[in-house]
């Protein structure tokens, strides 16, 4: 990952980052009211999905095992298809690593394994190179358990970055 130039106005790209750091808070704090207990999974018999009423802007839900080579978006977000370039309704057929720009393949599959194999919220946050320059991104991603003993899970998250110039990306 690239580390930030010292000289960079700081100041206005938090400010302009401030929407997304917010988004990736209040999905882990709506995950955290879904779950049962601390260090525990929620169920998606018992998850609430209404608060977003249809309007996922920079979420996404993907169904998998414990690879994210074979996991799939099941819905995502316009905000989150806009920002990626995705049709407007997910692509089930398509790993969902494949469907995302390639600078960001790694910072999903990462988020991805870390939520299915720590059983709990992954935040991560960092800057990578894009075509715009450098690119500052959060995210989270938190696991969802369709039943106990299926190999399946499914991730919920919040993705977004800006470019360091403030431009959306």
């Amino acid at each position: 990952m690239t580390e930030l130039p010292p000289e960079r106005d700081t100041a206005v790209v938090d400010s302009q980052s401030l929407r997304e750091r917010r988004d990736v808070q209040r999905a882990i704090e709506h995950w955290l009211r879904n779950t049962w207990g601390r260090g525990c999974a929620p169920f998606l018999d018992t998850f609430d999905f209404s608060p977003m009423k249809g309007d996922w802007g920079h979420r996404f839900l993907v169904c998998g095992g414990e690879e994210a080579a074979s996991a799939v978006f099941v819905v995502y977000g316009a905000d989150f298809a806009r920002l990626h370039g995705l049709p407007h309704k997910a692509a089930p057929e398509i790993p969902f690593v494949e469907q995302i720009p390639e600078r960001y393949r790694a910072i999903f599959s990462e988020g991805y394994g870390k939520a299915i194999a720590e059983s709990a919220p992954v935040t991560l946050k960092g800057a990578i190179s894009g075509a715009a320059g450098i690119e500052l991104y959060r995210a989270a991603f938190m696991p969802i358990i369709l039943q106990p003993n299926w190999s399946k899970q499914l991730v919920f998250g919040s993705f977004n970055c800006r470019s360091l110039s403030g431009a959306s990306s």
